[in-house]
Parts: structure tokens; C-alpha cells; sequence
């Protein structure tokens, strides 16, 4: 109890002089514009998040961040003592130090990717803090507005149906595996709140039915996969046979869902990722305690295809940090996943534990990059750590009163 006390202190809002609650206030912002900006503004080259995104970015986030550390530097030993937040720093670092022979083109980038995402981490202690009201008001506008975006690009989509039917979205997520993971993560942060009913109960499901709709129409069979695995999970942390109804309910729609597109999962076969994993596993074999180093540059050669990335989060992570940083990272998503669980009474317990299932089934298949720039799939992997931390500072009550 006194160290949740003194976690709370720390972290909550009561002790801010006006310079830390006006910087907070910033951040908060800032961390409004990492979601958002990712659905509305362009990309650069491999969907890249643009000079003008990082900028705002930076003003918003990253140098408030920075500000904050510099003069509050008991909160850095704070964040050390947080769940999993040392192992991720130590996973960080290794990146680091892997740069050392890595042959990485621009190594001074991979530096700034582990630099921000170290940044983000921290940030999240001030955005969130113990603060639930806080978390869940930015989570659910998040989702609002990325439910907006979705429903304009399916008006465009309706309009103007792209020329490989799958649906795809704007600037970094101009891609359907990366627009699948953001709009998935944004049903996933709306799902477990409990609202009262009226306008606010019409809102919330018509956003839901928007983004699921987004979801499927990406045709990104990963996603699809990881939404409805994430859906049963959520369904079933209420309890009661009436749990086990709508989880069933459910499956009878996914199954239905899974016959009447029956030839779109099939016609793109297995898309060569037997093949890649395959080479991929060759790879970690020929460097497998070390790694390439984080960034390096590879090849696979998979059909007629050559590609750059492994099609697989843990693949990669072995391919560049080696083994030793892959079990690491295991052990961080694994004692993730079970914190998750074990807080599913917990309206955040829920969205986390969401987020923990999509993102284990989808990075099986798509989103490789753990340690990269502001993509989605920090929305599904690093938001959810960060998330997580937030557990032992909320009070216990129930979902369905959170």
C-alpha cells in the first residue's frame, strides 16, 4: 500500500505546481496528436511518418517529456520501479548497443526510434498518471475520431473502390495491414467502457460499427483474426452465462462472417508466409545470440518476391537483437498478457487485455517492427505496456462502473 501511496504522489495530479500541470496539459495533446496524426497526415517513403508529424511531435510530446525529466529527476527512479518498464528500458538499451555492428544505413535513426519510444514510456506516466477519468476520456476521443476518419475513407471507398478492393488509409496508414491494426486498436480503447444509455450509448456502438467495418473491409485476414480472438476474450471477462452467450453469438458471426468471404481468405493462399518464416528462422540461426544489429538491412526471398522484414514481430526481433533480446521480450508480453488478466475486473484491465490478444495474433503475421518510429503498432504493443502500469494505481472497482 505505501508503495501504490507513493506511486500515486508521484505520478498524480494533486502535487503539480502550475508549470508541471501546464506542461501536462501539453502532453496530453501531444498524445492526442500521436493517435490522431497518424490517421490524417501524410507519410514518407515505406509510410514513414512525415517531417511535420515528428515536429508536432516533438514540440508536443517528446521535449515536454525531456523538460519534465530534467527537473523532476526522482521520477525517473520512479519509473524504474514500475511493472516491466526496467526490462523494457534494458531491451532498449540492447538495441542500442547492437548498433555497435549493426548495418543499419542511418544508425543515428535506429537511435532516435529507441529514444522515442523510451520517451513515450515515460510521457505515458504523465498523461495518464493515476488519473482513470483522464485515461479514459483521451482514449475514448481517440476513438471517436479515428472512427470519423474510418467513416470518411469508407464514404471515399464507396465512392472510389480501390483498385485492389482492399480498403487502406492515409499517410502511415496507407497500408491495410497498418490501417487494420490502428482502427482495431481504436475499437478495442471503446469497447469495455460502460456508458449511460442514450446519445452517448448510440455513439459509442455506431463508432464500434464503423471501425469493425473499416477492419474488415482491409481484408487483412491477421486483423480479422486478432479482432475476433480479442472480442471473445473481452466478452467472456464479464462472466455469467450470459458471457458465454454473446462469446457464442460471436463465433456464430465470425463463422458466418469467415463462409460468406470464404474466397478472399482463400485466394490469396498462404501468402508465401511459410516461405518467410522459413528464411527467417535460417537467419537467426546464422547469428542467433547477437543478431544483425537493430536496423540492419536483409533479404528474404520468398517465391517470386524479394522482401526486407520477416512478416513477424518475434522473427524480426531475434533476426536484428538475436535470442537473447526475443526471450526478453517474451518475458515482458507473456507477464503483460497475465497482468492484463489478472485486472480484467478493471474497464483499463479490459481494454489492456484486448489490445494484449489482437496484437499477439497479428504480429504473428504483419506489423514486424517493435522498435521503430510512431506506427500503429506501438497502438497495439508499447501503448498497452504503458497502460498496464496504471493497474496498481487505479481503484478496484468494476468494469462496469469504471
Amino acid at each position: 500500500m505505501s508503495d501504490l501511496m507513493a506511486a500515486t504522489k508521484v505520478w498524480g495530479d494533486p502535487d503539480d505546481t502550475a508549470f508541471t500541470g501546464w506542461m501536462r496539459r501539453v502532453m496530453v495533446v501531444g498524445m492526442v496528436w500521436l493517435v490522431v496524426g497518424m490517421a490524417v497526415m501524410p507519410s514518407g517513403p515505406s509510410y514513414n511518418p512525415s517531417k511535420a508529424y515528428q515536429y508536432v511531435l516533438a514540440l508536443t510530446l517528446w521535449l515536454p517529456a525531456i523538460i519534465l525529466t530534467a527537473s523532476h529527476p526522482r521520477r525517473v527512479l520512479a519509473f524504474f520501479r514500475l511493472p516491466l518498464m526496467s526490462w523494457s528500458v534494458v531491451l532498449l538499451i540492447w538495441g542500442w548497443i547492437s548498433l555497435c555492428w549493426t548495418h543499419a544505413v542511418r544508425p543515428a535513426d535506429e537511435v532516435a526510434r529507441n529514444l522515442s519510444i523510451l520517451l513515450f514510456l515515460f510521457a505515458c506516466q504523465w498523461v495518464f498518471g493515476a488519473n482513470a477519468l483522464r485515461t479514459r476520456r483521451m482514449l475514448v476521443f481517440c476513438s471517436m475520431v479515428m472512427a470519423a476518419v474510418a467513416a470518411a475513407i469508407l464514404v471515399h471507398y464507396g465512392l472510389h473502390p480501390p483498385a485492389g478492393g482492399r480498403l487502406v488509409g492515409v499517410g502511415v496508414m496507407a497500408n491495410s495491414n497498418l490501417a487494420a491494426a490502428g482502427m482495431a486498436a481504436a475499437m478495442l480503447w471503446l469497447w469495455p467502457w460502460q456508458v449511460e444509455r442514450g446519445r452517448w450509448m448510440l455513439a459509442k456502438w455506431l463508432a464500434i460499427s464503423v471501425l469493425i467495418l473499416f477492419v474488415l473491409l482491409t481484408f487483412t485476414r491477421s486483423a480479422w483474426a486478432g479482432m475476433f480472438a480479442a472480442l471473445v476474450a473481452l466478452v467472456l471477462c464479464r462472466g455469467g452465462p450470459r458471457a458465454w452467450l454473446y462469446a457464442g453469438l460471436i463465433c456464430v458471426l465470425g463463422a458466418l462472417g469467415a463462409l460468406a468471404g470464404l474466397h478472399v481468405l482463400l485466394e490469396r493462399g498462404w501468402s508465401l508466409r511459410p516461405q518467410i518464416f522459413a528464411q527467417s528462422m535460417d537467419l537467426i540461426s546464422q547469428h542467433p545470440l547477437l543478431g544483425l544489429g537493430q536496423g540492419s538491412a536483409f533479404q528474404i526471398d520468398a517465391g517470386t518476391e524479394v522482401l526486407d522484414h520477416a512478416h513477424n514481430m518475434f522473427a524480426q526481433l531475434a533476426i536484428e537483437l538475436g535470442v537473447p533480446a526475443l526471450l526478453l521480450w517474451l518475458g515482458i508480453w507473456l507477464t503483460l498478457g497475465w497482468r492484463a488478466w489478472s485486472h480484467r475486473h478493471l474497464a483499463l484491465g479490459q481494454v489492456v487485455l484486448g489490445l494484449w490478444v489482437f496484437a499477439t495474433v497479428a504480429v504473428q503475421f504483419d506489423l514486424p517492427h517493435l522498435l521503430d518510429s510512431p506506427r500503429p503498432g506501438w497502438l497495439i504493443t508499447w501503448l498497452p505496456l504503458a497502460l498496464a502500469t496504471m493497474f496498481d494505481r487505479q481503484d478496484a472497482k468494476p468494469a462496469s462502473q469504471a
